[in-house]
């Protein structure tokens, strides 16, 4: 495999500052699509940096060998680094779960939606859950009353906002009926959750039925149970409108072009990451996903609704 990208680290505090410092983005220094250079792109952290990487790595190697262009990636400790520095115009393209993508453009990141992130060649089927373990004797989240709850953080739509907003929708107060303990990532928040440290925790669909059976071989399949759901927009990737606009065309159209079904076509798809759907076989492009299907600015719509209702702190960032 070619470059992996290189990962740079900074607490959420410091990443505005830092990459003032070292940013050196296409858009920065006037590169026009075609001619090669670097671009910045900033994702949401995974659990470690390692894992991060690993899970771009195919991507950042396949959208280098089309473009010609190197990807720096500025990987954060946490979802704020990553906002605050899409805010500050300092990543080239961005990718950012639902929530994160409408508070960045709230508070003035200059965005156009390239896509949102796919399971597979169907498209976006994101979702929220509360999951419970299946012995539990939990049925409904009006039981949750009272009790320590593993939310992913406070600016996460799957992993805390549209359960806030259910909770309201039963007359329960998210903030004062239970004691929401905020995890910090969906695979930490799930297991704290099986291993007892709380009696549910709110995360997105996929993880909930899919990612946290493949990732943790003692827990057999049946173990969850789902209490709850609400779609939810899926989150996506979206291109800075402050660089060249011919660059920006050129990050969509790759973006785009690098999906499951033409990787796997194409017979470049490695071992670890064929998968099959529900049309056929296909490349997990971008780790546990299919690749990016074309949506406009109205997709986030949803979150911005979400935040009227509850009028959550994070939505006042």
């Amino acid at each position: 495999m070619g470059h992996r990208g290189h990962i740079m680290r900074w607490t959420a505090g410091a990443a505005v500052a830092a990459l003032g410092l070292t940013a050196c983005g296409a858009g920065d220094d006037g590169g026009d699509a075609g001619d090669g250079g670097t671009l910045n792109f900033g994702v949401v952290p995974l659990e470690t940096a390692t894992e991060t990487l690993d899970n771009w790595s195919f991507f950042i190697d396949k959208f280098e060998e089309e473009t010609g262009y190197q990807i720096e990636l500025f990987e954060a400790t946490d979802p704020a680094a990553v906002i605050e520095a899409t805010i500050a115009g300092d990543l080239d393209f961005v990718q950012l779960g639902p929530f994160a993508q409408w508070i960045a453009r709230d508070n003035g990141a200059q965005l156009d939606t390239v896509g949102a992130t796919a399971p597979d060649e169907q498209g976006p089927r994101n979702e929220a859950v509360a999951a419970v373990r299946a012995d539990s004797g939990i049925e409904d989240i009006t039981q949750l009353a009272g009790e320590d709850i593993c939310f992913i953080s406070p600016g996460s739509a799957t992993g805390y906002l549209f359960g806030a907003a259910a909770f309201l929708s039963e007359g329960m107060d998210p903030e004062r009926d239970v004691n929401g303990i905020f995890v910090g990532d969906h695979a930490s928040a799930a297991r704290s959750m099986y291993d007892g440290e709380c009696a549910a925790v709110f995360t997105h669909r996929e993880y909930a039925e899919v990612i946290f059976f493949d990732d943790n071989d003692d827990v057999e399949p049946g173990a969850l149970d789902i209490i709850w759901r609400d779609e939810v927009p899926e989150g996506g990737i979206s291109v800075s409108t402050e660089i060249d606009e011919e660059l920006q065309t050129m990050i969509t159209e790759t973006i785009l072009e690098l999906n499951g079904d033409a990787i796997y076509e194409r017979g470049e798809c490695p071992d670890d990451l064929q998968a099959e759907g529900e049309t056929g076989d296909f490349c997990r492009v971008m780790g546990q996903f299919w690749g990016i299907v074309s949506e406009d600015e109205s997709y986030w719509e949803p979150i911005a609704e979400v935040c009227e209702l509850t009028d959550a702190p994070a939505c006042q960032s």
